[in-house]
C-alpha cells in the first residue's frame, strides 16, 4: 500500500498531458461517474454544474461527459438546468461531448414510449451542444442470438432516426449478463443496421464476463469513443484487473484517434486520486 501511495503521490505532481501534443494518439477525455461520490445527490458538497470547472482545474481535462444520476433530482427534466450546465462548461473552457442515457430494452412492448424517453435525452444533449448519446441495450438471453440482433436494431432505427435529425450520435456501451455485454454481438449489430447515428463505445469492465480484448478489437470500427474502466492500480500504477498496454494498443492499432474517458469505479483510492491514476495510465500508453 504504501508503494502504490508514493506512486499517486508522483502522478499529482506531474503535469497533465493534452491531446495533440507530438506522439499523441488519442485523447483523454473524463466520465462523471468517476466522481459519482462528490455531488450533492450522492452525499457529496460538489455542486454539478461546477463540475465542469473542477474537471478542468483539478485534471486539467476538457473533454468531458455528464451523467444525470449526479444531477439533482428536480433538475433531470429542466431544459433550464441543461442550458446552465452548458455555459458553465464554456465558461470553465471544456466541452461536454456526451451525455449519459438509460437502457434501451430490445423486447419492450411499448416501442413507441420507449422512443419517446429517448427522444426527451436526445433533446438535452442537442442542449449542451454533445456529440453523442450513450445507451445500454437491454438484450435478455431467453431468446436466440439471431432474433435478438432483429429486435435490437428495430428497437433502436427510431432513436437512432431522431437522433440524426438533430445531428447527434446514438452510441452502445455493453452491458453485463446481456447479449450485448459481448462485443462481437454490438458489432454485428452495428454492422446489421449501417445507420449513420448508430456507433458504439467499448467498456473493457462491461465486457469482462465475455472477452474484453476481442471485443474491443470486434467493436473498434464502429467506435466513436472508449470508456476506459478501471479499478484498483498495482505499485507501477498498472490495472490489477485488465491487460491495459494490450487493450490500448488494439485501440491505437485500430486507427482511434477519439476520446478515450476516464471512468473510475475502484474502492482503494479516492475519486480524484484514482482519476488521476489512470489518467497517468492512460497518458503513459497513447503512443504508436
Amino acid at each position: 500500500m504504501k508503494l502504490i501511495v508514493s506512486f499517486l503521490i508522483a502522478v499529482m505532481c506531474l503535469g497533465s498531458v493534452h491531446a495533440g501534443e507530438k506522439g499523441e494518439v488519442y485523447e483523454v477525455g473524463l466520465s462523471m461517474y468517476s466522481l459519482r461520490q462528490l455531488f450533492e445527490s450522492r452525499g457529496g458538497e460538489l455542486d454539478a454544474l461546477d463540475y465542469p470547472r473542477f474537471a478542468k482545474d483539478t485534471f486539467g481535462i476538457t473533454e468531458i461527459d455528464v451523467w444525470n444520476g449526479g444531477f439533482p433530482k428536480e433538475k433531470r427534466a429542466d431544459p433550464a438546468f441543461y442550458r446552465e450546465l452548458k455555459k458553465r462548461a464554456d465558461q470553465a473552457g471544456t466541452n461536454i461531448f456526451l451525455l449519459m442515457a438509460g437502457a434501451v430494452n430490445s423486447e419492450a412492448e411499448d416501442r413507441k414510449k420507449q422512443t419517446a424517453l429517448f427522444k426527451k435525452q436526445i433533446d438535452f444533449a442537442a442542449i449542451l451542444d454533445a456529440k453523442f448519446v450513450r445507451v445500454f441495450l437491454d438484450t435478455p438471453k431467453t431468446v436466440k442470438r439471431s432474433d435478438s440482433l432483429k429486435r435490437a436494431a428495430a428497437a433502436l432505427k427510431p432513436i437512432a432516426d431522431y437522433a440524426q435529425s438533430k445531428g447527434l450520435v446514438i452510441v452502445i456501451e455493453p452491458k453485463p449478463n446481456q447479449y450485448s455485454g459481448d462485443g462481437v454481438y454490438l458489432a454485428a449489430l452495428a454492422k446489421r443496421m449501417d445507420h449513420r447515428a448508430l456507433r458504439l463505445v467499448p467498456d473493457f469492465g462491461k465486457m469482462k464476463l465475455d472477452d474484453p480484448y476481442g471485443g474491443t478489437v470486434a467493436m473498434m470500427p464502429y467506435s466513436v469513443s472508449v470508456s476506459a474502466k478501471s479499478h484498483e492500480f498495482d505499485a507501477n500504477g498498472m490495472s490489477r484487473e485488465f491487460d491495459y498496454p494490450r487493450l490500448m494498443k488494439s485501440i491505437v492499432d485500430a486507427g482511434f484517434t477519439g476520446i478515450v474517458s476516464i471512468e473510475y469505479e475502484g474502492k482503494e483510492l479516492g475519486p480524484v486520486e484514482g482519476v488521476k491514476a489512470t489518467q497517468s495510465l492512460l497518458e503513459k500508453l497513447n503512443r504508436k
